[in-house]
């Protein structure tokens, strides 16, 4: 037979204050992630009508060297997303200037 203390465990209001705001910072961050990806889906879209890494002839996609099951559609392509996404990691962990155009983004190292 197992009892459970009654214990409270007891944050201060600086060890609450300072978890709310590591919390906070971590959300903002995701949030300018998210803003950049959408921004640079928007700006691909004006260069091209179909995913610049799909190939039409053998509908393949050349991020996952498969064949695509959207047809070259990529708004809300979650492995164009995700390519982004590495995109973004890669050059804010260089502590580089993030790109504002989609071609910048093909451009980076």
């Amino acid at each position: 037979m197992t009892f459970l203390s009654n214990k409270s465990v007891k944050m201060t209001e600086e060890e609450m204050n300072r978890a709310l705001a590591k919390s906070e910072k971590e959300a903002e961050k995701k949030d300018q992630k998210k803003q950049w990806v959408e921004k640079i889906v928007k700006s691909a879209k004006t260069y091209y009508k179909v995913c610049p890494y799909f190939d039409r002839k053998t509908s393949k996609c050349f991020i996952i060297f498969n064949r695509c099951n959207r047809d070259g559609r990529f708004e809300n392509c979650p492995v164009f997303i995700d390519f982004l996404e590495k995109k973004y990691d890669g050059i804010s962990a260089k502590t580089r200037i993030l790109p504002l155009d989609f071609m910048d983004v093909i451009n980076a190292p």
